[in-house]
């Protein structure tokens, strides 16, 4: 009897340094406890277990409060008995100590976030870019001289002329920047689920946290598409006027913060937010309750990866149907001159007013059809790379 209580308070100790004041009269029932299973067993009654509950485990453990540098407080604080049925079963002679698994730090859920949210980024770039090039190009081209008459025009033309680098115009700065701005979206979008309190019972609440997450990640996304705007402008530029010399990217970076101090990276932000917003609410809120939806029809709980493909496509074309004209006058306004001297366009009410002028209401829709086409495929992978991702590394 001795030699087992000590077995008790070597093994079985309060994992976060707890101090029980009332650990005499807890013990005590823990002691009668086991007088009681030693005369069962002298009985004949439980020979092959040793009946030790979950309580007289942490009565036994009471007595003590445990050191930081306790090594056994990295063992258990619950001590199994199987009364039949599977899993492991102790005998008198005999005691298996579990390990509690501890909840993940908050710097390998943030890792865990930015990682998968990288990935994501590098595959919505790579998938989605070129028919971001042939979007901007459409949307920006003139109304009186258009250059390209449509989707497929553009694309062809420059696929002849540039090749398929033409299509990937500004890459570097949306793969550079959508690791960041993922990683940020992602990460935002985890905390703001936790703070939010999601649940498939409210489907509004992933519209909340969607919402939230895509204000932090405006903040990555803003610069990422002037700059990226920028480069793509100059195709155009350079097809209206053959003397036009292409700046790289860095030069832009130079003269955004030369004309505009620094705030010019964020030259556009206003557009940015207008559009995301609303728009990040619409995207996740449907991707979520589209997965729930088909999660709870299937046997095993949980949406197939085909299923996951389908809900990111119909988030990315509900996102871009309904937000499409913020986008149109963003777009305008990102590829303006950055010298304000130079520029088109004076403010935000000044590009509605010239656009309207330009075609109606029609011109807030031009370049549409690529940019549904891009929608699709690229947000469909994003979103099942980073849920392929998390389900793999949690």
């Amino acid at each position: 009897m001795v030699r087992l209580s000590e077995t008790f308070r070597s093994v079985v100790r309060t994992p976060y340094g707890l101090d029980y004041s009332d650990g005499e009269s807890l013990c005590s029932s823990t002691s009668s406890s086991l007088h009681s299973n030693a005369r069962n067993t002298k009985a004949g009654v439980g020979k092959n277990t040793i009946s030790s509950d979950f309580s007289s485990a942490s009565c036994a453990s009471s007595s003590y409060s445990s050191s930081p540098d306790s090594s056994s407080s990295l063992l258990t604080n619950i001590i199994r008995r199987q009364r039949g049925g599977g899993g492991e079963t102790t005998t008198k002679n005999q005691m298996v100590a579990y390990s509690s698994s501890e909840p993940p730090s908050k710097a390998v859920s943030f890792a865990k976030d930015v990682f998968a949210g990288t990935c994501g980024g590098i595959t919505v770039t790579l998938l989605g870019h070129p028919f971001d090039t042939v979007k901007v190009l459409l949307q920006t081209q003139s109304s009186t001289n258009p250059a390209y008459s449509g989707a497929v025009d553009a694309a062809t033309k420059v696929l002849k002329s540039e090749g398929i680098g033409g299509l990937y115009k500004g890459v570097m700065s949306p793969l550079a920047g959508q690791m960041f701005f993922r990683a940020t979206l992602f990460f935002a979008y985890a905390r703001a689920k936790e703070w939010v309190g999601v649940s498939p019972d409210d489907p509004l609440s992933y519209c909340k946290a969607g919402g939230l997450a895509w204000f932090a990640g405006s903040f990555f996304e803003s610069p990422i598409d002037l700059f990226k705007s920028q480069s793509q402008q100059q195709i155009l530029r350079a097809k209206a006027d053959p003397s036009f010399v292409p700046q790289s990217m860095a030069s832009s970076v130079k003269d955004a913060v030369k004309y505009m101090g620094p705030r010019g990276p964020w030259y556009g932000m206003g557009a940015t937010l207008a559009r995301n917003l609303p728009a990040g609410s619409v995207y996740f809120g449907v991707f979520e309750n589209t997965k729930n939806w088909f999660a709870a029809r299937n046997e095993d709980g949980k949406a197939s990866n085909a299923e996951i493909c389908f809900s990111g496509g119909l988030g990315g074309i509900f996102y871009w149907s309904f937000f499409y004209p913020i986008d149109v006058i963003k777009s305008a306004v990102m590829t303006d001159k950055l010298n304000p001297a130079e520029r088109r366009f004076k403010g935000y009410g000044d590009a509605i007013g010239a656009l309207y002028k330009e075609g109606g209401v029609g011109r807030f829709y031009r370049g549409l059809f690529p940019c549904l086409l891009r929608a699709s495929p690229a947000n469909a992978g994003m979103l099942f790379t980073v849920d392929y991702i998390r389900r793999i590394i949690d």
